[in-house]
């Protein structure tokens, strides 16, 4: 049997006990995730609202201008954590800027996951259990586990939604028997603080649910209804003044961090709203095994990625919840039913509406996520109903075994839990190469501690010089830089640079290299394995004579560069680029069927690349082999117009 007084009363004590070793540990685990993709300009928004403050510096108004093109349209996010955090590491400057904010990113996350348990909770018509299901499977669905870590704009967002979310509902549900609801109503302004202070435009959308949300509660509900009829001006009265106080409360500290904001604090929110509607930032995203720019993704492609990236006893919970609907109508009232399948697709059908820009995976929509986790709770819930008293234990046994081989990925592939896809896919296996892995560059930090601890400071005194196209290094490697120097250098574009060492990761490589085993090329000296792929790689420099062929190629010092490049590809036979450079360097010598041929090489290595066949189309032509020259040609404009179509699409 699943609920009695003291097993209700054993269930809330496992729930906090759970909620309390979250709050502890997840902030402590922290420090051992890497720094993600969007951070560093994060951290210069963050300064810069400190300088707004401190020092009138109106930078963080418009970015229009900003020297750093990654910043723009940075004004139009909410300031808060960024501000937060760098607010504490000003007083506490020796705790690093990075993981001042991987702990408050990993506190929202375990937050996130206490509230999820609490809305639980409520929406079960408080059942202990319940809420402590909600939040293990929020807790082991990896992808919210792993950005919890890191992710100071998506992860903080969803925990102000749940947490307003939930105090709306505890507010709805007290107000007829109890007089004094004040801390509700805090607490609820808190939530909408934090949902406008992370995503400005985001307090709009709240605004609405807690309108919407309200009038269901009425019209839904007979029995509230009656009950508003029966008291209706001393109910709205309060139940007014409560929504009012969390408003103002959630706006003004909300708003108080976001300077754009504060320049026109109605109209700035609307402009705010249409930005990030459709951003003008366009990225490219590898999904379905094709690089699509980000305002071009098929309109399911937000729903895919939580189908394929979610633990599919939650996907399976989420779906059973829908179909158990008559039985949910009867167990918990038409109320929850509309709240949570409102919460969990209306976001999703939006941005399928507007065509919004989406980027990497379904990290912006991770706020719609705790209601499918408590619609597969509340499944389990509802099928136990079905069981003879003595064998209810049965659903909720099999849901947590449904989790057991999540549970143990989780742990086997810390700290990149957040790659983690499910059988839906293959796992991170299936996925390789057909969608984005490590697409936040968080396993730069385990390369970078695979450096540090295995290559040896020269004894001469000379540097030893890492390359990477990662965010993060000056962080894992410390300041001295008198030994150890790392710069950023494209992948395609390694061999143009001098390196010793190149820490990179899959993200932008050609799928069609993924796919054929293309990448890693050679001379890795250590990888970052997940379910037998690599997400992250070290490659030490087998020679420099690439390097030096590059110097002469762009001296048009020719026989020197197919000297060098000669001399290179003894030692490394997995570099497109250098055997199209080769080609180059033999065609500009005459030597054009030694051209041809390293040319070939070169989309054996890469054949999807159109500028490959383009230059052989160069060489067929000076051979005056007319007929291959125009096949090539053609190859090359196919590819690209197969590209233009997906940018346009």
């Amino acid at each position: 049997m699943l609920r009695t007084d003291n097993q209700d009363l054993i269930w809330k004590r496992i729930f906090f006990i759970i909620s309390i070793v979250l709050v502890i540990v997840m902030p402590l685990l922290s420090r051992e995730f890497g720094q993600n993709g969007d951070e560093d300009i994060e951290i210069v928004y963050g300064r810069d609202i400190w300088n707004y403050y401190l020092k009138g510096d109106k930078q963080a108004i418009n970015y229009d201008h900003a020297t750093n093109t990654h910043l723009s349209g940075q004004e139009f996010y909410g300031g808060q954590f960024d501000f937060l955090t760098e607010g504490v590491h000003r007083l506490f400057p020796q705790w690093h800027i990075v993981y001042v904010r991987h702990f408050f990113s990993s506190l929202f996350g375990a937050l996130l996951m206490m509230f999820t348990g609490l809305l639980a909770y409520r929406l079960s018509r408080k059942k202990w259990w319940v809420a402590v299901l909600s939040t293990v499977f929020l807790l082991f669905s990896p992808r919210i586990f792993g950005e919890s870590m890191n992710n100071g704009k998506d992860i903080p967002f969803a925990m102000g939604m749940v947490m307003g979310i939930y105090y709306l509902v505890r507010l709805l549900q007290d107000l007829p028997e109890k007089k004094n609801l004040w801390k509700e109503s805090v607490l609820l302004g808190i939530g909408w603080c934090i949902v406008f202070g992370t995503r400005a435009a985001g307090g709009l959308l709240f605004v609405a649910y807690v309108g919407l949300f309200v009038l269901a509660w009425y019209v839904l509900n007979r029995q509230q209804w009656l009950k508003l009829q029966e008291n209706k001006y001393y109910l709205l009265k309060r139940l007014s003044l409560y929504l009012l106080v969390s408003f103002v409360i959630g706006y003004v500290l909300g708003i108080v961090s976001w300077p754009f904001g504060l320049q026109a604090p109605i109209s700035n929110l609307f402009v705010a709203l249409k930005e990030m509607t459709n951003r003008s930032v366009v990225i490219r995203v590898l999904f379905e095994g094709r690089y699509t720019p980000s305002n071009s993704m098929p309109w399911y492609y937000e729903v895919k990625w939580i189908l394929i990236s979610s633990p599919v006893v939650v996907i399976i919970g989420a779906f059973l919840f829908v179909l158990l609907s008559p039985k949910g109508y009867k167990s918990y009232g038409l109320f929850t039913l509309f709240l949570l399948l409102f919460m969990a697709t209306f976001p999703l059908a939006y941005v399928v509406y507007k065509k919004s820009t989406v980027f990497d995976t379904w990290r912006h929509m991770f706020f719609v996520y705790p209601s499918w986790v408590i619609m597969a709770a509340l499944s389990v819930d509802m099928i136990s109903s079905f069981f003879k008293e003595k064998l209810k234990w049965i659903p909720l046994t099999v849901a947590f075994l449904g989790l057991v081989p999540t549970i143990a990925w989780t742990f086997t592939s810390h700290p990149h839990q957040y790659v983690y896809f499910n059988s839906f896919v293959g796992g991170p296996s299936g996925a390789f190469g057909y969608y984005d892995l490590d697409y936040y560059i968080v396993s730069g930090k385990v390369s970078a501690a695979w450096i540090l601890k295995n290559v040896k400071r020269p004894p001469d005194g000379s540097q030893v010089r890492v390359l990477t196209n990662m965010e993060g290094m000056d962080t894992y490697f410390g300041k001295d830089t008198t030994w150890l120097y790392s710069t950023y250098a494209r992948y395609y574009e390694r061999n143009q640079f001098d390196w010793d060492y190149y820490v990179t990761y899959g993200r932008f490589v050609s799928a069609w290299q993924l796919q054929n085993g293309k990448w890693p090329p050679a001379n890795v000296v250590y990888s970052i394995n997940v379910d037998g792929v690599p997400i992250g790689v070290v490659i030490k420099r087998s020679s420099k004579a690439s390097y030096y062929a590059y110097q002469a190629l762009n001296e048009k010092n020719f026989e020197k560069a197919v000297e060098l490049y000669e001399e290179y590809i003894k030692t490394d036979t997995t570099d497109e680029m250098v055997y199209c450079n080769y080609a180059i360097a033999l065609a500009s010598v005459g030597r054009l069927k030694e051209a041809e041929e390293a040319l070939m090489k070169a989309t054996q290595l890469d054949a999807s690349r159109p500028d490959f066949y383009q230059i052989l189309a160069q060489i067929y032509n000076a051979m005056g082999d007319v007929q291959r020259a125009q096949q090539s040609l053609m190859r090359a404009q196919s590819m690209l117009a197969e590209e233009e179509m997906r940018r346009n699409n």
